[in-house]
């Protein structure tokens, strides 16, 4: 009868487990399923309140694990009964229990937003920061799953702003990914850093441009976010935007002051003598690599042309690029235009008098390139502009 009264409780068959209890003085109130389970585990996460009394009064255990870890409160709060939860509690139910993730009822009630629990909880003294096998707290997960008054509460009761996932996001990064703005208001309130970095050196802001997201990248500005600060791979925000051809943002950058003709350096991850090598390269028709190649002294304008992206190439020149500015190898946007075949980049920058006379460290100028790699149309236009004067 054991069998038959703890698959009454499962299948939500709450009349007949009542009759079987009160019946059967046979039932053994802790015998268990397959998967360690009690009739208590099923009781309390269909809130079968009257039932789980009975139980308790015949000797069942409240902390009875099932083979994953999990007890009966764990069992009431995954199922929203806040009846049995409160219950439990007040018989002296553990509070600090974990499953086989490391998840707490803290976890479980923040990935599900019952903000009664929490307070539940929260009188029962549990650490509100205790982690996850992923190393997420309440706080990182209520945040992925955008439960704002969870966060709210979790913050008022003293939540961590410091801790990170296996990841090094901080709650801070993991709103920005979910692009939650009252979230991430409501972190800033509360003093999360704005310009932490994760195990990546990605900060709020480089997330906010890898969302495209052109709302977000202005706030952050206007809240202070330094648009320098670079990732491992040595993009910093504004960087990243330009290669990725993202004008809007870029503009954006513009607006809030950024120097439109700021330049970078590569922390002697190239140097002028592997530029070298590559121009050797290039005569011997091996190399044709021009995004991966830079240099120190590197500016927007020279990562636009490279790229090919002639409305943000267009966008720079409008906000003042210097046309004819060099990088440390003594390339100029056009060197780099000629190099990669980008026809049309070509003829706007000489639309505007860019200097096709200029020599790099090669000792090459622009037309050479257009020699070497045969673009013979953009060859004409450097002969063409020498004719016109």
């Amino acid at each position: 009868m054991s069998k038959s009264f703890i698959e009454a409780c499962a299948n939500g068959n709450r009349r007949i487990a009542e009759m079987l209890l009160e019946k059967d003085e046979e039932i053994e109130v802790n015998y268990t399923d397959e998967q360690g389970r009690t009739a208590m585990h099923f009781a309390a996460g269909r809130g079968y309140l009257d039932i789980i009394k009975n139980l308790i009064n015949q000797g069942a255990d409240k902390d009875y694990e099932d083979h994953k870890g999990v007890t009966p409160l764990y069992y009431a709060i995954e199922g929203r009964q806040k009846n049995v939860a409160q219950f439990l509690l007040e018989e002296g139910a553990r509070a600090d229990i974990k499953d086989k993730d490391e998840n707490t009822l803290y976890h479980l009630v923040a990935t599900s937003g019952q903000k009664e629990l929490l307070q539940l909880l929260l009188d029962a003294g549990v650490d509100i920061n205790i982690a996850n096998s992923h190393s997420e707290t309440p706080l990182i997960l209520a945040i992925a799953k955008r439960k704002r008054d969870i966060v709210q509460s979790l913050l008022e009761n003293g939540a961590d702003l410091s801790i990170t996932d296996e990841d090094g996001n901080s709650p801070l990064l993991v709103a920005t990914s979910t692009l939650n703005k009252p979230i991430i208001t409501l972190l800033l309130e509360n003093g999360a850093d704005l310009n932490e970095t994760n195990d990546s050196g990605y900060t709020p802001l480089f997330w906010a441009c890898l969302k495209h997201n052109n709302m977000l990248v202005k706030y952050y500005l206007e809240q202070g976010a330094d648009p320098f600060i670079e990732s491992n791979e040595g993009l910093s925000p504004v960087w990243l935007a330009c290669s990725n051809n993202q004008k809007d943002l870029v503009k954006a950058f513009l607006d809030f002051g950024v120097d439109v003709n700021t330049t970078k350096n590569h922390h002697g991850s190239f140097v002028l003598e592997s530029y070298l090598k590559w121009i050797t390269d290039s005569f011997n028709g091996t190399s044709d690599d021009y995004n991966q190649m830079a240099c120190d002294g590197e500016s927007l304008l020279h990562v636009a042309a490279k790229k090919g992206h002639l409305s943000m190439v267009k966008l720079l020149t409008d906000a003042g690029a210097e046309i004819d500015i060099v990088d440390q190898a003594g390339n100029s946007p056009l060197h780099y235009a000629a190099a990669a075949g980008k026809k049309d980049i070509v003829k706007h920058l000489l639309s505007l008098d860019a200097d096709y006379t200029l020599v790099n460290k090669a000792e090459q100028t622009a037309i050479d390139y257009s020699n070497i790699k045969g673009y013979n149309e953009i060859t004409e236009m450097f002969l063409a502009k020498k004719i016109e004067g």
